[in-house]
C-alpha cells in the first residue's frame, strides 16, 4: 500500500514556507544593497570612517591598506573586515578604495567596542562615602 505525503492542514505544505522564506531573504538583500551605496561616503571624504574591506581580508593588510592611503587604524571592529580609521587629508576615502578597501560609511556603532568587567567612577567625594572602615 502507498501512503500520499502529508500536506498540512491548509493544504500549502512546506514549499510555500520555503518560498515565502526566500522571498523574505531577497527583499531584505535588495533594501540592503540600496541603503549601503547611499550611505557610502563620497571618494573626496576625510575624516573619522569606517572603512570596509573584503571579508576574509587580513587585519595586517587592512592596517597597510590604511597607512598607504595617508590615514590611522583607529581600532578594529567585531566585523574583523572593518575598520575605524581616520584620514586628515581630502580625497582619504578615495586612496582606501584604490587600496582594496570596498566601501566606507561615516563611524557607525557597530558592534561592542566600548564597555567591560569593571567601571572606575571619577567622583572623588563620593569615593569617601563608601570608604570600608576596619
Amino acid at each position: 500500500m502507498q501512503q500520499t505525503p502529508s500536506i498540512g492542514p491548509t493544504g500549502l505544505g512546506h514549499g510555500f514556507a520555503l518560498a515565502f522564506f526566500g522571498v523574505v531573504v531577497a527583499v531584505w538583500l535588495g533594501l540592503m544593497t540600496v541603503s549601503l551605496r547611499q550611505a557610502a561616503l563620497p571618494e573626496e571624504t576625510d575624516g573619522l570612517v569606517l572603512a570596509v574591506f573584503p571579508p576574509g581580508t587580513p587585519d595586517d593588510d587592512a592596517f597597510t591598506a590604511m597607512v598607504k592611503a595617508g590615514g590611522e587604524p583607529v581600532r578594529p571592529t567585531w566585523l574583523g573586515f572593518a575598520w575605524v580609521a581616520r584620514g586628515r587629508e581630502a580625497g582619504f576615502v578615495g586612496r582606501l578604495k584604490d587600496e582594496g578597501a570596498v566601501a566606507a560609511f561615516g563611524e557607525l556603532p557597530v558592534g561592542p567596542t566600548l564597555g567591560g568587567c569593571a567601571v572606575v567612577t571619577d567622583d572623588h567625594k563620593r569615593a569617601e562615602i563608601y570608604k570600608l572602615r576596619p
